[in-house]
């Protein structure tokens, strides 16, 4: 009985969400919703480099502990994958989050996606100060593709 009240508890607050997600929309416009969306990430971004600290060597021990521990637990074990190819690191999504959550039309909320950038970006940015590392989203679920794939590269 606790469990399916809950559930009951977690489908309004998700409603509630998804009211003022429309509402912030509608009022102060899609590109204001995408900064909230990213500067959010940014800051859970800041808070998985604080508490990675000290547990990795390379970006490429930090991108695997971030899909373990960050990304595998919200869209599954297998559906997430690190991906070198030469001077470049792929995160690659085989699941949008969000979309797992349910109710959430993804196709009218790439917003979302900025989230994941977000923090991606400053994770890294965060654990490699010194090097100058960019996040780029080259493909996007809610943009139709089959994956996400997010590129970190070095600027020069």
């Amino acid at each position: 009985m606790k469990k399916n009240k809950r559930v009951k508890q977690l489908k309004f607050i998700a409603s509630i969400f998804n009211l003022a997600l429309n509402e912030i929309q509608d009022t102060l416009g899609f590109e204001t919703l995408t900064m909230i969306f990213r500067r959010v990430g940014e800051a859970s971004g800041l808070s998985i480099a604080e508490k990675f600290k000290g547990r990795y060597t390379t970006i490429k021990d930090f991108g695997n502990a971030l899909i373990r521990y960050v990304i595998n637990p919200i869209i599954g074990d297998g559906k997430s994958q690190l991906i070198e190819e030469g001077d470049k690191i792929i995160f690659k999504l085989d699941a949008c989050p969000y979309k797992k959550a349910g109710g959430f039309p993804i196709q009218d909320m790439s917003f979302f996606c900025h989230y994941t950038e977000g923090m991606i970006d400053t994770a890294i940015k965060t654990a490699f100060p010194d090097l100058n590392y960019q996040t780029n989203p080259a493909k996007l679920i809610a943009n139709g593709c089959e994956h996400c794939k997010f590129v970190i590269s070095k600027q020069i």
